[in-house]
């Protein structure tokens, strides 16, 4: 087997195409990143060559395989094999030992998820417990569009606008001070994207406000964009 070539930009591994593998494949090389996607099941590769730089064919759960691909010199490896606890396992421990500097992997469980932690995994992560919490909070608060949590208890959240504020300023608004969120970018109608805006800035009916702070801040402030409709 050939070894990827590596360029100078950030390279990523993403090992197992299941439905989070093959997004996050996707995600990445959208954004421009080099990315070598491997999974066992050619369908799987044949479906994801047009979304990632390079796939293989190939079982990420044998030793020899990483090795011929050098997976040490990739910056960041996700795993994001399927069901097969074992073999994601056995995967992480292969890479935690030929010393790949950041490793992502997915856990099925919190008891998949402890030995990740265990064998030295940089980040693991739940997609579906993720995903959980996503729903449950577009139920909640039907205001916030997008909702990523940063650090616990902390996020970043896309919000409609009440429509009592269009055609008033942030400095009016003084969102910060009565809800203690900050205003880190506005989104219009027309896609035109306001990075870091001023108290000047006038809101528009239809603007999206992109906005950090804690979750339970972020959620008073939809709570209140709600009582203002």
């Amino acid at each position: 087997m050939k070894k990827f070539k590596h360029y100078k930009k950030q390279q990523f591994a993403v090992l197992g195409l299941g439905r989070f593998g093959m997004e996050i494949t996707k995600a990445l090389y959208n954004y421009g990143y080099e990315v070598l996607a491997i999974d066992v099941d050619e369908e799987k590769i044949n479906e994801v060559s047009n979304f990632c730089t390079h796939s293989i064919v190939a079982d990420v759960s044998e030793e020899s395989t990483l090795k011929s691909i050098a997976i040490d010199s990739f910056d960041t490896v996700i795993i994001a094999i399927g069901n097969n606890m074992q073999a994601s396992i056995i995967t992480a421990l292969i890479c935690k030992e030929m010393g790949v500097p950041n490793i992502i992997a997915k856990a099925h469980n919190d008891k998949h998820g402890k030995v990740l932690s265990k064998i030295g995994v940089n980040n693991v992560i739940y997609p579906e417990a993720a995903m959980a919490v996503k729903v449950a909070t577009k139920l909640i608060n039907p205001n916030i569009q997008n909702h990523m949590e940063i650090v616990s208890g902390y996020s970043i959240a896309e919000i409609n606008i009440a429509d009592k504020w269009a055609e008033k300023s942030l400095g009016e608004l003084a969102l910060r001070n009565q809800y203690a969120v900050n205003v880190l970018i506005i989104i219009r109608a027309n896609d035109e994207v306001i990075t870091t805006p001023s108290g000047d800035t006038v809101l528009n009916v239809d603007d999206i406000l992109v906005i950090g702070g804690s979750n339970e801040d972020i959620e008073r402030l939809s709570f209140a964009v709600n009582a203002q409709k």
